[in-house]
């Protein structure tokens, strides 16, 4: 049986925040699963690394100043996302995650750029169709989770038809892949004809003697960019310091989950039920108010790191996040709440020529620090 999630049940067990201690080990743990294995593919990758994201072509200027950064959190299908920016004719440049890949093209929208980050040797090729699939272990990790529906259930005929899906636009999209994702992604992409810009993700301080991030820049001589610790953060970032691109709107970044949620449909559920008894698994969770939607939705401590990563970015940075989707947990100090069928409506009339968004104008110098050499005070090195 599904076990539900109520405010009025659970405002006694669960959290409302986690300390710095707590948000530094996060941190540390996800460095130390990542990164070596990381290091690993950077070095197997190493014969296609060609080109970088400095090397990706610019949007063109018909597009206009915009761009939607789109990550595949569930509020993508719950607010039909995509087939709004469809209905309204957005005319901006579409960066998505690789995990909304799939749910783009499923639903007619082809994406200029796709990124990926994350090394996992066998769950990423899933968002690009995984031709192996048959011959991997069975894992409830996509049909479990409220991200895209379509992946509940028939698993293999739906990879099927994103196999067929990718091979058809791949060549139209281009992918910026970091130098630690697993060589069956590559491969995957090189398959479908999908053009490579690489970089490094900065993981750890670069002047540091030995650093992670040093190791994979001395390796691949590939430029180095801020993630925010996940791929929609990472899409963010690349629209904003790689593209130039200025309002950015977010969508699907939901960082966590919608009130009624059954706790098995979290993405980390596995991990968190080992260390927690079943009865007492609500304490490992957080419940956040969204003022913007007077609801109160919860979160897990790996998405609670990323919405604190990602609040951080934006502070430091001095450029505004335009959160577009209407859900989720992602709100504060340097992020903007504003309705995606608003956000289109004022990016087609600055397009226009009228009542452009302050701080959204075509030709707005980048902060400072967005493209500084120092490392620690650049997204980009």
């Amino acid at each position: 049986m599904e076990r539900g999630w109520f405010p009025a049940e659970s405002k006694e067990s669960m959290k409302t925040a986690l300390n710095e201690t707590e948000l530094a080990l996060i941190g540390q743990a996800t460095f130390k699963k990542t990164a070596e294995i990381g290091f690993r593919h950077a070095q197997e990758n190493l014969p296609y690394i060609k080109r970088s994201i400095l090397d990706v072509p610019k949007p063109a200027p018909a597009k206009g100043p915009s761009a939607i950064a789109m990550s595949a959190g569930p509020s993508l299908h719950r607010q039909f996302t995509i087939q709004r920016m469809m209905a309204h004719g957005y005319k901006g440049t579409v960066v998505v995650a690789d995990g909304a890949l799939g749910y783009c093209l499923r639903n007619g929208l082809v994406p200029d750029y796709v990124v990926t980050v994350d090394p996992h040797p066998t769950w990423i090729i899933r968002w690009f169709g995984d031709p192996d699939l048959a011959t991997r272990p069975d894992d409830d990790y996509f049909r479990r989770q409220d991200l895209d529906p379509a992946w509940n259930s028939r698993e293999r005929e739906r990879n099927e038809e994103l196999i067929a899906l990718v091979n058809e636009h791949g060549s139209k999209i281009k992918v910026i892949i970091a130098t630690c994702v697993s060589p069956n992604v590559v491969r995957r992409c090189l398959q479908a004809k999908m053009p490579l810009y690489w970089w490094n993700p900065i993981c750890d301080d670069y002047e540091e003697p030995g650093s992670h991030t040093q190791r994979l820049f001395n390796l691949t001589g590939m430029p180095c960019m801020v993630t925010g610790g996940n791929c929609g953060a990472s899409a963010w970032i690349f629209a904003r310091a790689i593209l130039e691109r200025d309002p950015v709107g977010m969508v699907g970044m939901d960082l966590g989950y919608a009130p009624g949620t059954p706790l098995e449909k979290t993405q980390y559920y596995h991990e968190l039920i080992k260390f927690y008894p079943e009865e007492r698994l609500e304490e490992a969770y957080i419940q956040m108010h969204n003022p913007h939607l007077e609801e109160t939705w919860f979160t897990d401590p790996t998405y609670y790191w990323y919405r604190q990563c990602f609040l951080q970015m934006v502070q430091q940075s001095g450029w505004t996040g335009y959160n577009c989707t209407e859900g989720g947990t992602l709100f504060g100090e340097g992020i903007e709440w504003i309705a995606l069928d608003q956000f289109i409506k004022e990016q087609s009339e600055s397009c226009s020529g009228a009542g452009a968004r302050e701080g959204a104008r075509p030709g707005n110098p980048l902060p400072s620090n967005a493209m500084g050499r120092s490392p620690g005070a650049g997204w980009v090195r």
